[in-house]
């Protein structure tokens, strides 16, 4: 999903080297160079769905992106309905899976919801967790010095300090507001961070208080990937030279992805593991007293 324009503005990052205002592809886009590894990936922007954990030492991990088929191949529409639109990746021998990504929205709220599975397409078991990634342009918050805009984190007393998991230049910090609530301000870093004992939501605050808010299921207990992150969040802003470990690849724009997962799970042939992530926007945070997510009573119409 390369868009999503609510409250008066748009909240995902694209890439302007490769899809103009009109997402007309540019003359980039239309030579781009076989991917093979982080300098080729043709980042369009948006959100998407991917395998976790990654990495490069096994076929237990998902060594991407960029790939060949879920993350730059092409996806099918098999439904399309007004407010409903269903696609499906082809199947990847390396991971063994397929994946499906439902879009439903609202009628008349700024409502949608990503239903994301992953099935097992090979005759052997697989392992994977599903990772949500969306890309949020963070341009607009730059020199604004608001303390409430952000990447806001449901926390439990499950929680411990992150994990960082990736840091070429700066990481993103998270601050601990309260006992039920943190907050990750966007900072000029290229880094990631891991973060688990969550209570299943994070709302990204743009500068004046609109929130756009996801949603999704967490189980205490069950394994997750990258050291046990249910929520990570990537950070990057434009630089100049290379970075260690990015192969290459100069961040161009500022964007923060907020990423959720699901738990490892073990999938039979033709077994499907589902995630499903609730996006809504309000008005304000406020955060309630207990930490809890943006109130209700503040939800936007389109």
């Amino acid at each position: 999903m390369i868009s999503f324009r609510a409250g008066g503005r748009e909240w995902l990052w694209r890439n302007p080297e490769l899809l103009d205002e009109s997402f007309t592809l540019t003359a980039a886009a239309r030579t781009l160079p076989d991917p093979v590894d982080f300098a080729s990936w043709a980042n369009w922007g948006g959100d998407k769905t991917w395998p976790a954990p990654q990495g490069w030492s096994s076929d237990q991990e998902w060594a991407g992106p960029p790939d060949p088929v879920l993350d730059a191949g092409a996806y099918a529409v098999v439904e399309q309905e007004d407010l409903r639109v269903r696609v499906r990746s082809g199947s990847d021998p390396r991971t063994g899976l397929a994946i499906t990504r439902t879009i439903t929205m609202a009628a008349h709220e700024a409502t949608l919801v990503i239903e994301s599975e992953l099935e097992n397409v090979t005759d052997r078991p697989v392992r994977w967790a599903a990772w949500s990634v969306t890309q949020f342009e963070t341009q607009s918050f730059h020199g604004h010095g608001d303390d409430r805009s952000g990447v806001w984190i449901g926390l439990t007393a499950r929680h411990r300090a992150p994990v960082t998991l990736f840091a070429p230049d700066g990481v993103p910090t998270l601050e601990r507001v309260s006992e039920g609530l943190g907050r990750v301000a966007v900072r000029d870093v290229v880094g990631k961070i891991g973060i688990g004992g969550t209570a299943g939501w994070l709302a990204v605050v743009a500068p004046g208080g609109a929130t756009l808010t996801q949603r999704f299921d967490v189980k205490p207990g069950a394994t997750y990937p990258d050291a046990g992150s249910e929520i990570a969040v990537w950070m990057q802003y434009p630089t100049d030279g290379d970075l260690d470990g990015l192969e290459g690849m100069r961040p161009t724009a500022r964007l923060v992805e907020a990423e959720t997962m699901s738990p490892l799970t073990r999938l039979a042939p033709r077994q499907v593991l589902r995630h499903r992530v609730t996006w809504s926007l309000t008005d304000m945070p406020p955060f309630g007293a207990d930490g809890g997510p943006p109130r209700e009573r503040g939800r936007r119409t389109w």
